[in-house]
């Protein structure tokens, strides 16, 4: 009776596991210093700043610049502290981002280090 696990029970775990894989497929992280930040919009309160960082990383022996949008509702976190967008500024970073019609929108910034 327990030998056998019915088909269906099969295909819904294997479609269970193919959905709960994709849903970090596409997103990648990037460390870097935050050269810039520019604030659109600011409620104040956690996740509620939106804009953009310049991201400055290293990429061999040269340098790169990479623009992030950062749109409402992002989360930017030192450890379990709430940290809004400006702050970044001069700071070492790990962003969680994902391309979006050409452009890299972060999904999460964790602040690792202030210089």
């Amino acid at each position: 009776m327990f030998k056998k696990t019915p088909l269906i029970l099969q295909l819904c775990l294997v479609i269970a596991l193919l959905a709960y894989a994709s849903i970090g497929f596409g997103q990648e992280r990037v460390e870097g210093v935050v050269v810039s930040t520019k604030l659109t919009k600011c409620s104040f309160k956690p996740g509620g700043c939106e804009g953009n960082l310049v991201l400055e990383t290293p990429r061999g022996d040269k340098k790169e610049q990479l623009t992030i949008k950062v749109p409402l509702g992002t989360q930017i976190k030192k450890g379990n502290e709430d940290i809004f967008l400006p702050a970044l500024r001069g700071n070492l970073v790990t962003v969680t981002h994902i391309s979006e019609n050409g452009e890299k929108v972060a999904k999460s910034i964790e602040l690792i280090k202030k210089p």
